[in-house]
Order: C-alpha cells, then sequence, then structure tokens
C-alpha cells in the first residue's frame, strides 16, 4: 500500500463527517502540510473531488493551491 493509499485511509472517517459548508470567497487556513498556517482566499470548488482552489499569498506574490477539505478550516471574523 502507497503512502498516499495509507494517508487517505486515515482521514476517511473525518472526510465523511465533514459536511460541505464551503463557499467562494470565504478565508481558510491551511492546517496541514507545506503551508500550514498560511490563509487564503477560496477561488473555486470542486465538490466530486472535494478539492478547493485557494489562493495564498507567498513571499508577497498571490499563488494558487489546490487543497483537500480536510486540509483547510474556514476563518470566523467575529470581534
Amino acid at each position: 500500500m502507497s503512502d498516499e493509499q495509507k494517508q487517505l485511509f486515515r482521514e476517511w472517517p473525518e472526510r465523511r463527517r465533514m459536511p460541505q459548508t464551503f463557499k467562494l470567497g470565504d478565508m481558510v487556513r491551511i492546517k496541514t502540510g507545506t503551508f500550514a498556517a498560511f490563509t487564503g482566499r477560496i477561488e473555486g470548488i470542486n465538490q466530486a473531488k472535494r478539492l478547493l482552489k485557494v489562493r495564498v499569498e507567498i513571499f508577497g506574490r498571490e499563488t494558487p493551491l489546490k487543497l483537500g477539505y480536510a486540509d483547510v478550516e474556514t476563518i470566523s471574523f467575529s470581534d
């Protein structure tokens, strides 16, 4: 079994529980991977593949990233 397959099996219970609550324009924080703790804005949603296109600023440049639903969390700006 490949590392990618093992990762999918570990995430499977979490993925099934997560309802799709993302909308275009939402601000999200990346929870995993190289860009963990970066924030960005959702520019695209692929519900069939459970992927988001998120634009983040890296070294002063806007960069699009493709991330899974489980890799991000919505940021709420409540004071």
